[in-house]
Parts: structure tokens; C-alpha cells; sequence
């Protein structure tokens, strides 16, 4: 995937699931650029280049796939904690996976976003918070 091996996009998968609950446990949003370097750090794997739109997709998917490794436990998106380092919110593919679970209509307001984006990030806070 993205020019990964298969053992290598879990490697990634397993440190970002990792690398969010521990911030998910001190409360905690992570900018996608903190990510990237984090992954880089522990596994030694080369960083994703936002300048490129299929880097973008790439650090998308493996936070896709990050919340479905974890969504039947935490009852939440880990991911939601994840936010532009500029911005205070979550990127587009937070409310399209969202759309796609069916937990957030696919037409829904900024308003709707955003509330819907506030309650991820308590339910995360208050599952790890909790452990």
C-alpha cells in the first residue's frame, strides 16, 4: 500500500493505533505532521510528504484503518483526536468515514460537523481516561 510492504502499512497501523491512545489517555489532539514524525520515529519507515495529494490519501487510509482496528471498543473514532496542525478540527476524511458508518449524515452542516466531531473527541477522552 503507497509503496509499503504489507507488514510494513501494519507496522504503521499498529505504532499510529498506539501513538493516538497515548494521547487519547492524556487528553490530548495530535496534529497530522506529529503523527507523521512519530511514525517515522518508531518505525523507522520514511515520512509521508503532505506536499503530495497521494501521501495526503495515504496518512487518510491508515487512519481509516486505525479506527476500524479500534471502533468496536471505543465506541468512538480514535482519529477524531487527529487535526490539521494550523486548524482546529478534523480533516474532510473524518466526516467521509464518518458518513460511510453511518454515524454522521453525508449532507450534514458545519454545525452538525462540528458537533458531531466535539462528541467523538469526549467519547475518546472519557474511554481512555477511564483505563
Amino acid at each position: 500500500m503507497y509503496g509499503r510492504t504489507e507488514s510494513e502499512w501494519e507496522q504503521l497501523i499498529d505504532e499510529a493505533v498506539g501513538f493516538l491512545e497515548e494521547h487519547a489517555r492524556a487528553e490530548t489532539t495530535v496534529a497530522y505532521t506529529e503523527l507523521n514524525n512519530a511514525l517515522v520515529l518508531r518505525t523507522g519507515q520514511p515520512a509521508f510528504d503532505f506536499s503530495r495529494e497521494v501521501d495526503r490519501k495515504a496518512v487518510g487510509d491508515l487512519l481509516g484503518e486505525v479506527v476500524e482496528r479500534t471502533f468496536s471498543e471505543v465506541g468512538a473514532m480514535i482519529s477524531a483526536i487527529t487535526v490539521y496542525k494550523s486548524g482546529n478540527d478534523a480533516g474532510p476524511g473524518f466526516y467521509t468515514l464518518a458518513s460511510e458508518k453511518g454515524l454522521l449524515t453525508p449532507n450534514a452542516s458545519p454545525d452538525q460537523r462540528m458537533d458531531f466531531w466535539m462528541t467523538q473527541m469526549i467519547k475518546v477522552y472519557a474511554y481512555y481516561g477511564a483505563r
